[in-house]
């Protein structure tokens, strides 16, 4: 329903208000004022049930069941008609926020707003990336809707959803629903739809890792192991500034970045990055060097000359960052 006919409705209550306050006023005595004549239309509508403010004449009651007859369907019919256009209203937002979301192009699609999600769409916005979030739940999408974010709201797990988002189009897809079946489910879907989209998932049980690859995703994350395993090297290596794993064919690689201070290495202070032998003799890179003074030169170049005040910022094998520090 438009605004128009909500405002005919609105106006057809008003008059139907005014006149029973005059019916009441052209019937009563003179002891009645317009107020109690309006106010006793007002509580006829309305059905509270309030008492008269003067005695009813035989005229005024029959007036007063006319009103009733006639009134109160009208209210209740304006009371439709308004949670009618709520609702409508609340559709047409929907559509053109559908309709937002299918006009990106090369956009990143994350499905499901809980606490990953949040993380995630934060990062992304620090990024400036274009993204479209899909929930069903509807707290989360006020949310959403709040925080001026593209949304679609619908099942993940629903084909129709994710073509709504544009899946075809988009960069890539990041899963994180509260169920490994869900996830799962979109995975397969996500893939079939579109065979090029870069697919990353999370998983609550370790061993759905394999089904979820099989599945479609390039990627699977399992944020307890992840976040064990980052919190088990902080304890054993509280210098460890980062660490990565990388899957090769042959093996995992795990690497690290860690910041070390040129004081604690026996023998580096005074010689050049090239004379230093850490990539030959240790296998690892110096990503950075960090001066006293707070400055950063990142890829140092082989003159440069260590000094025990400075911090290097090296990185490699886990294993080649312990055997240097013995």
């Amino acid at each position: 329903m438009g605004i128009s006919r909500l405002f005919t409705v609105a106006i057809l209550v008003a008059i139907t208000v005014m006149g029973g306050a005059l019916g009441f006023m052209i019937l009563g005595d003179e002891s009645w004022s317009f107020l109690d004549a309006l106010y006793m239309a007002v509580i006829t509508l309305s059905t509270v049930g309030f008492s008269e403010v003067h005695p009813l004449t035989e005229a005024q009651r029959i007036w007063t069941i006319l009103i009733i007859s006639f009134g109160i369907g009208l209210v209740l019919y304006a009371f439709s008609q308004a949670a009618q256009f709520i609702l409508n209203f609340d559709l047409l937002r929907r559509r053109r926020m559908e309709y937002k979301a299918s006009q990106l192009r090369n956009h990143f699609i994350v499905c499901g707003f809980g606490r990953m999600g949040k993380v995630i769409c934060s990062e992304l916005s620090s990024q400036n990336l274009s993204f479209v979030i899909i929930d069903s739940n509807s707290d989360k999408i006020n949310n959403i809707r709040e925080a001026g974010l593209t949304y679609v709201q619908g099942d993940a797990t629903m084909d129709e959803t994710l073509k709504k988002a544009n899946l075809k189009d988009a960069k890539g897809l990041v899963v994180v629903l509260s169920s490994d079946s869900d996830n799962l489910f979109v995975t397969m879907s996500a893939r079939t739809m579109n065979p090029e989209l870069f697919i990353t998932s999370r998983c609550s049980v370790d061993s759905n890792t394999v089904k979820l690859k099989r599945a479609g995703a390039d990627k699977v994350v399992n944020p307890y192991i992840a976040g064990g395993h980052k919190m088990a090297d902080l304890l054993v290596e509280p210098a460890l500034e980062d660490s990565v794993e990388l899957m090769t064919p042959k093996e995992n690689l795990d690497l690290a970045i860690e910041e070390i201070k040129v004081s604690a290495l026996k023998g580096f202070s005074g010689k050049s990055i090239r004379n230093a032998g850490l990539r030959e003799e240790y296998g690892l890179l110096i990503a950075g060097v960090i001066e006293e003074s707070g400055e950063v030169i990142i890829s140092p170049g082989p003159d440069i000359k260590l000094e025990n005040n400075q911090i290097l910022m090296l990185m490699g094998e886990k294993e080649k960052l312990k055997s240097l520090k013995v």
